[in-house]
């Protein structure tokens, strides 16, 4: 909200607060928000690693030259 970049146990517990109060809004009872936040919150941050193995395929892609080269990079790795 502020710009800043979150620690990441704050980033989980922003999550979890965020998953439990959208559970709440739409009608669920206090049961399944808690499920809700703390399922949340154990996704939260999940997807970072394979954010940062695209980066590194996107980058390697990008020194390779030559079709076959390049579509092995892609298929392959």
């Amino acid at each position: 909200m502020t710009g800043r970049q979150l620690c990441p146990e704050c980033y989980r517990d922003h999550a979890m607060y965020a998953g439990a109060g959208a559970s709440m809004a739409s009608g669920g009872g206090a049961g399944e928000a808690v499920v809700t936040g703390l399922g949340s919150k154990a996704y939260a941050g999940a997807v970072s690693g394979e954010a940062a193995a695209a980066r590194q395929r996107r980058a390697k892609l990008e020194r390779t030259s030559g079709f076959w080269r390049r579509l092995w990079v892609r298929v392959v790795g």
